[in-house]
């Protein structure tokens, strides 16, 4: 009966360390924000059209030649080089963006073409 005794409250003790530890939080755990410094980011994501730069770290505006440091340079690298529109959230200084999404902006205009089926009644 002793020994059932404290097995059970061995168990208790090995089940209790374990909760804890999860809780814990370690130096390395922190966010991103925390951990480089980065400045707070916008709540609501705005959309940018500009050119990617060769090694995709910065992307300049086409309104006022705005030159924005990416944070997650991982979404443009493969873009390199090319006019895209991305939505991001802004760092409060405007000068960094976090990119949410991209996608390659072509050169040729919308036109619409009247002899289309949508246009017919």
């Amino acid at each position: 009966m002793k020994k059932r005794m404290l097995f059970a409250a061995a168990a208790v003790l090995l089940v209790c360390g374990a909760a804890a530890a999860q809780d814990a939080k370690k130096a390395g755990d922190r966010p991103r924000s925390e951990t480089t410094g980065a400045k707070e980011m916008s709540k609501k994501p705005i959309t940018i059209t500009g050119l990617v730069s060769a090694d995709g770290m910065t992307l300049v505006g086409d309104k006022g030649n705005k030159t924005y440091k990416v944070i997650n340079p991982d979404f443009l690298k493969e873009n390199a080089g090319q006019r895209v529109r991305v939505n991001a959230r802004v760092s409060k200084d405007n000068t960094e963006i976090q990119v949410s999404s991209v996608m390659v902006q072509t050169d040729e205009p919308m036109v619409a073409n009247k002899g289309d089926a949508a246009f017919r009644r």
